[in-house]
């Protein structure tokens, strides 16, 4: 970006697809073109995230906008939803899950979830599975949905998307993996002891839910600004491994496979990355409870006050004037 330089280069496999399809007359330049004179009109803008955390970023923002930045981050707001949902429509599965993570080791398995809208293709379904399949020592929940081009809501098909007896080997036969069809109950997962990373998209509330509970991610970003948060977790912050970019995107799954010992194994990098990482819980924690969060929040609700009362006062005046 020509006013950002501090933010460094892309490569253009790391623009979303919209961007990249972007000229003066498509959809996703129009509807820039009407949202983005909004911030500017604003009085202010609050962003999900943590001062420490993304300094760089707001920044940018105040210096373009000139306008109040509050990072009043992270916000949980899953956390209830997630718990809703298990008691009324998924309650079994979540105890299989937690069931699952009280039977392993400490730090053992590795959470994969692509979020509730994106998904892979078939053939990369099938070399992450040839990749756990391979990952000796490592256990696994994977929240599965259909592959690319398949109608995301259908039933799960393991003959179509999986390698050959995979769910039995894995599941029944080495106990060591669980395939959870469609939703997980994702914010209890993270926290609990068993889990060592997280395979997933990149997408923001995931990020801040696996970092506020000093959870290493390996990234494999898919659509919008994921792309962005994958390289500044991996390059600035150094909690994350890229495992790929995208769901057209060819892989291997022996590279697939290198990743996930990287970051779970004992090695000196993944000690890194898991040393960093609890780093960054330690500051979220910080900040959420009696750091800059809350203060940004202060100072968001004090704002909000004082211009209602102003807003008031000329009413008021307004009135006193006519009458």
């Amino acid at each position: 970006m020509p006013d950002f330089h501090e933010a460094g280069n892309l490569d253009v496999s790391q623009l979303s697809p919209s961007l990249l399809a972007a000229d003066s007359n498509d959809p996703y330049t129009n509807f820039n073109w009407k949202n983005l004179p909004n911030w500017m009109n604003s009085d202010g803008i609050l962003f999900n995230t943590v001062e420490d955390l993304d300094k760089l970023g707001l920044m940018y923002f105040r210096q373009k906008l000139g306008l109040p930045v509050w990072a009043i981050g992270p916000i949980h707001w899953q956390a209830s939803t997630n718990k809703q949902r298990a008691a009324k429509e998924t309650w079994e599965e979540t105890e299989k899950c937690i069931k699952f993570l009280d039977e392993k080791e400490p730090k053992s398995v590795l959470y994969i979830s692509f979020g509730s809208q994106s998904t892979i293709s078939a053939s990369q379904m099938m070399e992450l599975a040839k990749a756990l399949d391979n990952a000796s020592g490592v256990n696994f929940i994977w929240v599965v949905r259909p592959p690319l081009g398949f109608d995301i809501n259908m039933e799960f098909k393991e003959e179509e998307w999986l390698p050959e007896g995979f769910v039995q080997r894995v599941f029944e036969d080495q106990n060591r993996g669980l395939i959870v069809p469609k939703w997980a109950p994702q914010v209890e997962i993270l926290a609990h002891k068993s889990v060592g990373a997280f395979l997933t998209h990149c997408g923001w509330n995931s990020v801040l839910e696996s970092l506020g509970v000093g959870v290493p991610l390996l990234g494999w970003p898919i659509a919008a600004e994921q792309f962005y948060n994958a390289k500044f977790l991996e390059q600035d912050v150094g909690v994350c491994v890229e495992v790929a970019r995208g769901n057209n995107s060819q892989v291997k799954h022996e590279d697939i496979l290198d990743k996930i010992e990287l970051v779970m194994g004992e090695n000196e990098k993944g000690k890194e990355i898991r040393r960093k990482a609890c780093e960054v819980k330690e500051m979220i924690d910080d900040d959420n409870f009696k750091g800059s969060s809350i203060k940004a929040m202060d100072e968001f609700l004090n704002a909000a006050l004082s211009m209602n009362k102003m807003s008031n006062n000329v009413r008021i005046n307004g009135n006193m004037s006519k009458s």
